[in-house]
């Protein structure tokens, strides 16, 4: 599935979206089905991974409704940006740090993880983008 069709399909594909992610053009990234194995590995609540440009979503969510995969397209975008804009190393060392910081210094796993500046920012440019004008 192509990122920029599923945003045209549900209507949030704009020019402030596209700005948002710049340089990465949401018709360059696609999504894939995660696998039984990765969906193992997943805690639970998540959705979608994103590792490079790759996007690798729950399938039940690509079968279901596609505003919530538009919202989760929309922050998985995001996430390719950073990763583009950090560079893969980088971008990886400095999450997993956060993460691991977050969880040493005991705010439990959900919370360490929700506190992790590239998740912040992907829920913040999400919220953002999909307010009500």
């Amino acid at each position: 599935m192509n990122a920029g069709r599923i945003l045209r399909k549900v209507g949030f594909d704009n020019d402030e979206l596209r700005a948002a992610v710049a340089p990465v053009d949401p018709d360059s990234v696609n999504l894939w089905p995660a696998s039984r194995l990765m969906m193992k590995l997943w805690r639970k609540g998540i959705s979608g991974v994103t590792i490079r440009n790759w996007v690798f979503v729950d399938p039940e969510l690509l079968r279901g409704d596609p505003i919530r995969l538009g919202r989760l397209v929309i922050h998985e975008l995001v996430h390719v940006r950073q990763f583009e804009e950090s560079g893969y190393v980088p971008f990886s060392l400095r999450y997993l740090y956060e993460y691991i910081r977050g969880v040493l210094g005991g705010k439990g796993l959900r919370q360490a993880y929700l506190d992790i500046s590239a998740e912040r920012e992907a829920r913040a440019v999400t919220e953002t983008l999909l307010r009500p004008r």
